[in-house]
């Protein structure tokens, strides 16, 4: 029996060693322009971009980090929603979405507008 706690051990620290030099090598790089949000991740020497339409593109705001979710922003596209600034602080979600604003105040303007919400989906009839 103790052979095995010792394996289920090493195999533990191993895998925490594991995430840990991939979540330190890890970069990701989020680029705003007039017509595409792109999200570039590089992981280890791998790359991948990822890049949505500002078309497609609405509600930009700072993400409530939960057990298990480390992103600071999300967005909506299309019918999903994206999530991206992964570990980062609302401190600094704030800084880029002020940057953006001050530096792309009309493509700011068009993300981070919200959904109506003064409009009801339904209409009361008032019957009694």
């Amino acid at each position: 029996m103790v052979l095995g706690y010792r394996i289920l051990f090493v195999w533990a620290v191993a895998s925490a060693v594991i995430a840990w030099f991939y979540q330190l090598s890890g970069l990701e790089v989020v680029e705003f322009d007039a017509q595409k949000l792109s999200i570039r991740k590089q992981i280890l020497g791998w790359n991948r971009t990822t890049e949505y339409s500002v078309s497609d593109c609405r509600e930009l705001q700072w993400h409530t980090q939960s057990e298990g979710d480390s992103y600071g922003l999300e967005c909506k596209v299309g019918w999903r929603t994206v999530r991206f600034g992964e570990y980062i602080s609302e401190d600094e979600a704030i800084d880029v979405l002020t940057a953006l604003q001050s530096n792309l105040p009309d493509l700011a303007q068009r993300l981070c507008a919200m959904p109506d919400t003064s409009k009801k989906p339904f209409t009361t009839l008032g019957l009694s």
